[in-house]
């Protein structure tokens, strides 16, 4: 059997690329490769249009047969962990922030998932993160397009719960979760700002300031942040 999943080989493969940029390499519908991402396997013929995109062996993207390219080694795992996954894979759950009902606090749900999320613990420590406070969410509405869509994948940091510097930010703010940029003006005020133009910049004067709830900063969304 293979020992990372179909998804994992992908993202292996892109090796940083963004999906977005991928797409418009290859042909192959950005959504349509955002699933995969996601865990759904493709048909083989779509498989064997990927493997030629990305330059890799299909034997290898499809089952994990042989190297990934030729000339390359087959790799070689020394150890496996408890969970099944590869030595130096960690698992990052899949988890949903919403407001609660206390002022001034937010709950985060893991969410239960049928697929194993894994990441390279290098990987994740390379973009910023800890493997201990990586969590997987789902980035909803526009307010961010092109940066990140609606439906992509983003890895959040949730040890951070304050702003640090101007960096994009999962929030609660007037009762909603939001996804915005964050930038603080000398004079103390917040800026809650869209990458969409179509969406204007929201100012957060001191007094509201105690109001805005930090659940993590965004380091990855189909590509370092």
């Amino acid at each position: 059997m293979p020992e990372t999943t179909f998804a994992q080989r992908l993202e292996i493969a892109l090796d940083g690329e963004k999906p977005g940029t991928f797409a418009k390499r290859s042909g192959i519908g950005d959504s349509t490769i955002r699933k995969y991402l996601q865990g759904t396997i493709p048909l083989v013929d779509k498989a064997a249009e990927l493997a030629s995109a990305l330059n890799v062996s299909l034997d290898w993207l499809a089952a994990e047969k042989g190297p990934m390219r030729s000339g390359d080694q087959p790799p070689q795992y020394v150890a496996f962990q408890e969970t099944g996954l590869p030595l130096g894979f960690v698992p990052v759950p899949k988890i949903e922030i919403r407001p609660s009902a206390g002022a001034g606090t937010l709950d985060l749900y893991e969410e239960s998932e049928p697929d194993i999320f894994a990441f390279r613990e290098e990987w994740l420590r390379r973009i910023g993160v800890s493997p201990k406070f990586a969590r997987l969410m789902v980035a909803k509405g526009d307010s961010m397009r092109e940066t990140i869509n609606d439906g992509d994948l983003m890895i959040v940091d949730v040890s951070i719960r304050e702003f640090i510097d101007e960096a994009i930010y999962v929030l609660v703010y007037g009762g909603l979760v939001r996804l915005k940029r964050l930038q603080m003006l000398r004079n103390g005020l917040l800026l809650l700002k869209s990458d969409n133009p179509r969406y204007e910049t929201e100012e957060v004067p001191l007094a509201e300031q105690p109001e805005l709830i930090i659940g993590g900063r965004v380091r990855w969304a189909g590509g370092s942040i």
